[in-house]
């Protein structure tokens, strides 16, 4: 995996505190639409064997968050991005149920897959998001998937009938251990299967010949025989406790015009999980129904509208209570590819300086402003730009190779940007300092406000169009904030970064001799250019009458000025 930035990249972790602290506020991320994966296949060194201990709670996490969107949350590439993704990438493989029997690939060729992806079919890269045992632990999950969860059931039962009496109960024994971690790993289930036959393998003849399933299920267990399998029983699905209805109409957003012919499909989320699916489409009203829906104890329920290869869910999720009925109202918008609407709202970049780093974090809120939904079904949505030397990119709520890709200098966005505000896309990076010595700001949309946050007081930033508005203390940190005049949609400014350093060597000794000149010229005019004490007396009688100085100061000072105006006519 590469290295993340140090300090988990300060822009994301902190950005929440430093807009509150500006009086901004994060804006909604967009909500789903199509993902269309493109990647770049990353080599990945041979991975160590699995760890001995594997929890299939963590792969069901990983999983669900990670997986379920397109493989659907039992494996059944049933998925709210699923369709989507199957119109731009026909040989996508999301159904990971189906064939267990005929699988050729082994529990190493889908770690691979896992690792490098498959950017002809539209899997993108997790390397460098998951750790080896977070990937072997998702891998544990989905392979477990295929296998109906009766038959996981009975398999420990199966085995000990079929097999413990040559291969033991942990099946260390025997000629051929089924235990062996290296043997289990690289053998795919066809293989197993068919040694199962009694034709097949010496050993096996006399053994009665085995049901399709009980083979399936006893070849889906060795792993548990191999490794520390704990939280099996996450593997099982969760039972209904009853059904309801939800209905509703689907609206052409534009125009509020009934939308004829949308697809709906209705997901039972358990987090962000979807673990069941109906899908209809909507009748001449644009109207639709789903009038037998399993209600699940802890799931929530979201319905979304496709229309143009765009998903458009509901606003909230739905809670159903078994034996009732729902409805919901959905906005479909026809596609554009003209950016005309898009409106950047604010922009916000912020820096940390380091001794031989920047790094920079960009927060992007944004709206469409037009009636069309822009971008989405395998077109580029937002398009942002990264400097020269810019590394370890992180994005916030994304990843590359899913639905963000980066082509050259440009970072690309690919979820539709419906009508409406709210919108936000936040990403950080590092630069080299001989690459920060400049800052190019460039938008393709316009932006109504550009701010500029630097950490500490140790860097200044120079250009046209920006003003310095000073030191802002933002959470426990003290940043220099600077509004800039954001240039025309494609224009780019650049800016001058330099450090405001302590006073060079050379004007300490500058500052003293003119220092020492100073007080001599001072001393010279105190001294030198004496004022005549006769004229002292005469404005200070003026003040006296005035009533400016009182009678004891007026005495006293008079008596003094006497003195020296008679001790002047004698030096004279």
């Amino acid at each position: 995996m590469s290295p993340r930035l140090p300090h988990t990249l300060l822009p994301l972790l902190l950005a929440g505190i430093l807009l509150t602290g500006c009086s901004l506020t994060l804006a909604a991320p967009p909500p789903a639409g199509d993902v269309p994966f493109r990647t770049q296949p990353m080599p990945t060194p041979t991975p160590a064997l699995p760890p001995a201990s594997l929890s299939l709670k963590t792969g069901q996490t990983i999983f669900r968050e990670r997986c379920a969107a397109c493989h659907g949350a039992l494996g059944r590439g049933d998925g709210p991005q699923a369709t989507a993704l199957r119109a731009r990438f026909p040989d996508a493989r999301l159904d990971l149920t189906q064939d267990f029997a005929a699988r050729t690939a082994s529990l190493w060729d889908w770690f691979r897959v896992v690792s490098e992806g498959r950017p002809e079919r539209g899997m993108p890269p997790w390397a460098n998001a998951l750790s080896e045992a977070e990937r072997w632990a998702v891998v544990f999950y989905a392979w477990s998937l295929a296998v109906p969860p009766e038959a996981r059931a009975s398999a420990p039962q199966r085995y000990r009938e079929a097999c413990a009496a040559c291969h033991g109960a942990d099946g260390r024994e025997g000629a051929a251990s089924l235990a062996d971690p290296e043997r289990l790993l690289r053998a795919a289930p066809a293989a197993w299967i068919e040694a199962l036959r009694p034709e097949r393998v010496p050993a096996h003849a006399g053994l009665p010949e085995l049901a399709p399933e009980i083979r399936q299920a006893l070849v889906a267990y060795l792993p548990d025989l191999a490794f520390a399998v704990a939280d099996r029983e996450v593997r099982d699905p969760p039972r209904p406790i009853g059904s309801a209805e939800v209905s509703g109409q689907v609206l052409h957003g534009a125009t509020e015009a009934p939308a004829a012919g949308v697809t709906v499909t209705l997901y039972a989320l358990i987090g962000s999980s979807p673990i069941f699916s109906q899908t209809t489409r909507t009748a001449a009203d644009g109207s639709f129904r789903f009038p037998e829906v399993p209600v699940y104890a802890e799931a929530d329920y979201l319905p979304m509208a496709e229309w143009q290869e765009i998903a458009y869910p509901a606003a909230h999720p739905l809670t159903l209570t078994a034996g009732h009925a729902l409805t919901v109202t959905l906005m479909v918008f026809d596609r554009t590819a003209d950016p005309g609407g898009i409106h950047i709202d604010q922009a916000h970049w912020i820096l940390q300086p380091l001794a031989d780093r920047l790094l920079v974090t960009e927060i992007w809120i944004y709206s469409n402003r037009g009636s069309a939904a822009y971008g989405g079904a395998g077109n580029p949505g937002m398009i942002f730009f990264l400097p020269p030397g810019a590394s370890n990119l992180q994005i916030a709520e994304g990843e590359l190779g899913a639905r963000y890709r980066q082509e050259g200098e440009r970072l690309i966005d690919t979820a539709a940007i419906p009508p409406g505000m709210g919108y936000q896309a936040a990403f950080g990076y590092e630069l080299p300092l001989a690459r920060a010595r400049t800052l190019t700001l460039r938008s393709l949309y316009p932006v109504a406000q550009w701010n500029l946050l630097i950490a500490g007081d140790a860097m200044e930033a120079t250009g046209p169009g920006i003003r310095d508005l000073g030191l802002r203390t933002l959470g426990s940190t003290v940043y220099r904030l600077y509004e800039i005049r954001p240039p025309d949609p494609g224009q780019a400014i650049t800016l001058a970064l330099r450090p405001r350093s302590a006073a060079p060597g050379w004007l300490v000794p500058v500052l003293l001799i003119l220092g020492a000149g100073l007080a001599a010229g001072m001393v010279w005019f105190r001294w030198g250019r004496q004022v005549d004490p006769i004229e002292e007396l005469a404005r200070l009688d003026e003040a006296y009458a005035a009533g400016e100085v009182d009678e004891a100061t007026y005495r006293r000072r008079r008596a003094a000025l006497k003195a020296r105006a008679m001790r002047r006519m004698g030096v004279e």
